[in-house]
């Protein structure tokens, strides 16, 4: 079951294995790429917030629709205010016939949401708590809207309230991170608050798991320019839940009274129409406020308005959506953590490139002083050639299959495969005149000091390639078996070096594609500073 920490990294990675594995399927006349019976697994679902680039996420919309939900509401004229495109999706134009609000909290008279809390505070480990979205009876009828999600289901085990939703059809763009997962980790929050437990996993079963076709080009891009950061990281606060079931209509009907009061007077300052007194209810608050009055404010208005905000996920949100438009937003956020992360989702992968060499440097003196000449003690064909072929092969399995082997991505073979061609050139040249690959004044044996091998990777130009990474790795291969061929067959020190310069050039073009092609894979390399 693929696992992800929170929904940036489950959307980018299961757009990358939709495109890449997913099988082309035509619904309806549009063409999609589909995945059947896909689990996804949300790890953090309250880090719910998507920092992906090129999505452009719209967080008043997901916090609107959530509330809307919430309320058991179907009306079409107060959402399409957030959601433009809601009216699209109504048979009469004035209602969703398949929207969740009233199946959730008034299903034939039943309040789902309060039988679950009431089931899961009396029995704890209680196995029947679910909620029924599917209506047999009205929806096998020909709609524009019939449910996506069918059943939630909660158990709460060591204290952890867990969810799993299935679904007989999920977009990923517009439905499993547009919506889904955002909406399922409020009401989330609240269920666990009000049975007090932590909040657990949240797993999500999709019979049709797809993209369509028009998000084809903008996934491939969003992929490959997600950094591989979150802002949790850079101590960003959250605003938590924290209202008893007993008060918690009070407050909802409270939020769409300022809400509507907003909606009369957008051109007020935030909190000027007072609080909820939750700071979950009130961040939404003011995400719906800025939606609607953003336009009216202009950008240095904006800016003065969110700067009186705390660093919180949603703050940190509102930043990343509307820079798309006032990109002056961005130049001073006073706000540290939100900064830093910003700051940090901005960098080049060529201004990293230095802090990726430290990193390397880092990792060759770990493992040397770990394991010290084991890689060449029995020479250059039992032991040095060997851990070469052996990254090599992998790049090969990667090259033919577009997938990375269990605990090492292709970064992690790429490193550890220049480390090995390296640490060998080294071993070559101590058999000829010194300086012929470091300087004259080096510590010998050659092979043996880090010092050496870092003057090798200070020397490497690792600049963006023009050519596709089959092409290279074929090089590779090529490169490699000629030095094979050269230690076979005892040729000279000089020729052998040659060749296996030849191989570093072509392993050093190989690291260059991937540090510049993959930031989510470089920024996890630069954390973890291991390799497998």
């Amino acid at each position: 079951m693929p696992s992800y920490r929170n929904i940036s990294f489950a959307l980018v990675q299961s757009v990358e294995e939709l495109l890449l594995d997913g099988a082309n399927v035509f619904v309806k006349e549009r063409q999609t790429k589909e995945l059947i019976a896909r689990t996804t697994r949300l790890e953090r679902p309250l880090e719910r917030y998507l920092f992906a680039p090129r999505r452009h996420n719209d967080v008043a919309a997901q916090f609107a629709e959530s509330m809307w939900v919430l309320a058991g509401r179907d009306d079409i004229a107060w959402l399409k205010k957030y959601l433009s495109r809601a009216p699209q999706f109504s048979d009469d134009g004035q209602t969703w016939r398949g929207a969740y609000g009233p199946r959730l909290r008034r299903w034939s008279g039943v309040d789902q949401v309060d039988a679950v809390r009431r089931l899961l505070s009396t029995e704890r480990t209680s196995r029947q708590a679910v909620m029924a979205l599917f209506d047999p009876a009205r929806d096998y009828e020909p709609s524009k809207d019939i449910p996506c999600n069918n059943w939630l289901g909660w158990i709460i085990r060591d204290d952890r309230l867990h969810m799993c939703a299935t679904l007989r059809s999920n977009d990923v763009w517009w439905g499993f991170s547009g919506v889904n997962a955002f909406e399922w980790s409020i009401l989330h929050e609240m269920l666990a608050y009000w049975v007090n437990a932590q909040v657990g996993q949240a797993d999500y079963l999709a019979m049709s798991f797809h993209i369509y076709a028009d998000h084809f080009e903008r996934g491939g891009q969003m992929v490959t320019g997600f950094q591989g950061l979150s802002p949790y990281d850079f101590g960003l606060g959250r605003a938590e839940f924290a209202t008893p079931w007993d008060g918690f209509q009070t407050k909802l009907d409270r939020w769409f009274a300022l809400e509507a009061e907003m909606s009369a007077r957008p051109d007020a300052p935030l909190g000027s129409f007072g609080e909820i007194g939750d700071p979950l209810l009130d961040s939404g608050l003011t995400l719906v406020h800025v939606a609607q009055a953003h336009t009216l404010w202009g950008g240095e208005r904006l800016a003065r308005e969110l700067a009186r905000l705390p660093a919180c996920d949603y703050v940190a949100a509102l930043y990343e959506q509307y820079a798309r438009k006032y990109p002056s937003l961005l130049h001073a956020v006073p706000q540290r953590p939100i900064a830093d992360f910003l700051a940090a989702c901005s960098r080049r992968s060529a201004d990293m490139v230095g802090d990726f060499k430290a990193a390397v440097k880092r990792l060759h003196a770990e493992k040397d002083r770990a394991y010290g000449g084991a890689w060449k003690k029995r020479g250059e064909l039992v032991s040095i050639q060997p851990n070469i072929a052996r990254k090599v092969d992998r790049l090969d399995t990667l090259s033919a299959t577009g997938a990375g082997l269990a605990g090492e991505t292709g970064l992690d073979t790429a490193v550890d495969l220049l480390v090995y061609v390296e640490k060998y050139r080294l071993f070559l040249a101590e058999s000829l005149p010194a300086g012929a690959l470091v300087p004259a004044d080096a510590p010998v044996p050659l092979s043996s000091y880090e010092q050496n091998f870092d003057t090798l990777l200070d020397r490497l130009e690792l600049n963006p390639p023009t050519r596709p990474i089959a092409e290279i790795i074929r090089d590779v291969n090529t490169a490699f078996d000629a030095c094979w061929h050269g230690a076979e067959d005892r040729a000279e020190p000089e020729e052998r070096l040659a060749l296996a310069t030849t191989l570093s050039e072509h392993a050093t073009e190989l690291l260059a594609l991937l540090v510049h092609g993959n930031r989510q894979a470089l920024t996890a390399f630069l954390q973890s500073g291991t390799s497998a």
